[in-house]
């Protein structure tokens, strides 16, 4: 799943990997890893709801991801990206 969005004048891409579960913020510049698959709590998780703040080009931004109780590696999720604060981009998926 890809989520495509600008921090300030910056493109940026949310990735993750619905397999392995790995999930990154991707700008021209850098990486950053939100999630990484070899770590423990990427695959399991009792939260519905996770959120990583990472500041990037001098901006703060914040991923929240949102799932169900029952089955909710299953189902679709949802994902809100914040830059200061402000949404500039969600969507579903898994």
């Amino acid at each position: 799943m890809k989520i495509h969005f600008h921090i300030g004048t910056t493109p940026a891409t949310l990735s993750r990997d619905s397999f392995f579960g790995g999930m990154k913020i991707i700008t021209a510049a850098r990486s950053i890893w939100l999630q990484h698959p070899l770590n423990l709590s990427t695959h399991f998780s009792f939260q519905t709801k996770n959120a990583w703040e990472r500041e990037i080009e001098g901006r703060i931004v914040r991923v929240e991801k949102t799932r169900t109780q029952i089955m909710g590696g299953l189902r679709t999720q949802n994902y809100m990206i914040y830059v200061d604060d402000q949404l500039v981009a969600s969507d579903q998926g898994y």
